[in-house]
């Protein structure tokens, strides 16, 4: 499965992206919010996105609403990752549209959980639209 990667800080980036393809992701980076649209906006954009929340240009909140505003009929599962740790702040990721959210820093197997999960949704979505198309 292809999942977009975002995060501003190259060295977590490549660590993540080393994990994600260590799990059997094909991973396609972005350094800033405003890249990640443009990947987004692409006809095969994937259908999995790790966002971080502070990134220059466009930060991972109004990345998540612009996907969430969008009229296409498939909208990525997103995980956002985040240092923000009060309520408020949380609810705030969950209504511009993330799916789940993970802290940083995280373990390993916290984020596979998480990935474990959004494919599980994926592939539920998939079956919904594949009984309604036929």
């Amino acid at each position: 499965m292809q999942v977009l990667l975002a995060d501003d800080d190259p060295i977590f980036r490549n660590l993540a992206k080393c994990l994600l393809e260590e799990w059997g992701f094909t991973v396609l980076l972005a350094s800033d919010g405003a890249e990640a649209w443009s990947i987004l906006e692409r006809s095969d954009a994937p259908d999995l996105v790790i966002l971080d929340w502070m990134m220059p240009e466009m930060d991972g909140y109004e990345v998540c609403r612009k996907i969430r505003q969008t009229k296409a009929t498939r909208l990525p599962y997103v995980l956002l990752i985040t240092g923000k740790r009060t309520r408020e702040e949380i609810l705030n990721i969950l209504v511009a549209g993330a799916d789940d959210y993970i802290l940083k820093p995280f373990e390993p197997l916290d984020l596979k959980v998480r990935l474990r999960t959004a494919i599980r949704v994926l592939e539920l979505e998939r079956q919904l639209e594949s009984k309604t198309v036929s």
